[in-house]
């Protein structure tokens, strides 16, 4: 007798065709439970509300960085300005998807005014949503929002895409892999608290020469609080130091909801 828990000699086709068709069942079984279960989500728990998009909606981030640049000696600068992102337009794509334009502002100080910069897109939808930031399309989110769920967030990024930072070029974007660490969680960030915060671990890899981290902070009927974005590289294989102290190209970014308003 070849298995003991089914009691089927192993010649015995039969057993197995019972074997595979239960097995079969409990796929199906399960499938339909799963999806029963996804279609009984409303909006709230799907999550949509963790980025409300709609014309008129606006925010305002602090935004401290550290740029790290090789010269003759490792040259550090550091600078505080604000940015501002405005949802002021919508059209439709090739596949009549509905997108939101967004203005970016920056000013170094807010009493002085506001600079037009760039423009941003935004894609969302029952199953993400994704953004377009300098040319670059990121799958922020998707949905469900769910704790530990994973995705490929920088999937139509290409592989090996450099960015400039002080005449260097680094790969900042490969081998990303977005999750979900938790949500609903209620954090005080900046000066302003938030009962309900989902927080998205973009990417967390460090080896001698190089450092990738990035996380993002959404809160329901707000929108992105928070964001903290690492890319570093070295060639000073000293152990004994930081990452941060032995640095040689790279920044490290952080952007701080100070202000918003959503519709």
């Amino acid at each position: 007798m070849l298995n003991s828990k089914f009691h089927f000699a192993s010649s015995n086709v039969q057993g197995l065709n019972f074997v595979f068709l239960i097995f079969g069942v409990w796929i199906l079984t399960s499938t339909a439970c799963t999806k029963n279960e996804t279609e009984q989500l409303d909006d709230i728990q799907m999550g949509y509300n963790y980025f409300p998009v709609q014309i008129g909606n606006e925010w305002v981030y602090q935004t401290d960085s550290i740029i790290y640049s090789l010269q003759a000696l490792v040259q550090i600068d550091s600078s505080r300005s604000f940015i501002r992102e405005v949802v002021v337009d919508t059209f439709r794509d090739a596949v009549d998807q509905l997108i939101y334009r967004l203005n970016v502002f920056y000013a170094k100080d807010t009493s002085l005014g506001w600079d037009l910069i760039n423009s941003s897109f935004i894609e969302s939808n029952k199953l993400h949503l994704i953004k377009k930031e300098n040319g670059l399309s990121f799958v922020r989110l998707v949905f469900p929002v769910l704790t530990n769920k994973a995705w490929d967030g920088n999937s139509m990024i290409q592989a090996k895409t450099n960015i400039v930072i002080k005449g260097e070029l680094l790969e900042a974007y490969d081998d990303w892999y977005y999750r979900y660490k938790y949500i609903d969680k209620s954090e005080f960030i900046g000066v302003k608290s938030f009962d309900k915060v989902c927080k998205v671990l973009e990417v967390d890899n460090e080896d001698i020469i190089s450092k990738r981290y990035s996380e993002a902070r959404y809160a329901r009927d707000v929108g992105m609080v928070y964001r903290e974005l690492w890319i570093l590289d070295t060639q000073n294989t000293d152990l004994n130091k930081s990452f941060r102290d032995r640095a040689e190209k790279g920044f490290i970014l952080k952007q701080t909801l100070v202000s918003y308003f959503v519709q």
